[in-house]
């Protein structure tokens, strides 16, 4: 008599639990992730449906950054020219201003202004003590 083999029928490995495993390790390295919190511009932003305020025009610093030169304009200043940013940095902290928290610092920039430039300047005014900050791009 002769004998025959039966042919084993190996048994597949399902693959439907597959993108189960992938989701949850998706979720265990999301959750355990380290995230680089980079610190951006401290910058309090005007409320909404506020009405303009009227500003005295010797309260207003307009702070031009052109490149690496700055120019301070003001009514009781005047007009003064820095050749780099340094050197209004430490001029900036010599001029007297009385009742600084209610001045406003007017900081506009040209197009060959650098963007590290921008914030140095911004920087500069915020460490002299000006709490209201404009920033704009000069016509």
């Amino acid at each position: 008599m002769v004998k025959l083999k039966k042919k084993v029928e190996l048994e597949e490995i399902s693959a439907a639990s597959m993108s189960d495993i992938a989701f949850l390790l998706l979720v265990f390295f999301m959750v355990t992730a380290v995230f680089f919190v980079k610190e951006g511009l401290n910058i309090q932003l005007p409320r909404k449906n506020v009405p303009p305020t009227k500003v005295l025009r010797t309260d207003v610093f307009e702070i031009n950054v052109k490149g690496d030169s700055v120019t301070l304009r003001n009514t009781a200043v005047g007009t003064k020219y820095y050749k780099s940013l340094k050197e209004f940095r430490t001029e900036l902290d010599k001029i007297e201003i009385p009742e600084l928290q209610n001045k406003i610092a007017i900081i506009s920039t040209s197009g060959e202004t650098l963007y590290g430039n921008m914030l140095d300047a911004l920087s500069v005014v915020q460490l002299r003590g000006f709490t209201q900050v404009n920033v704009r791009k000069s016509k």
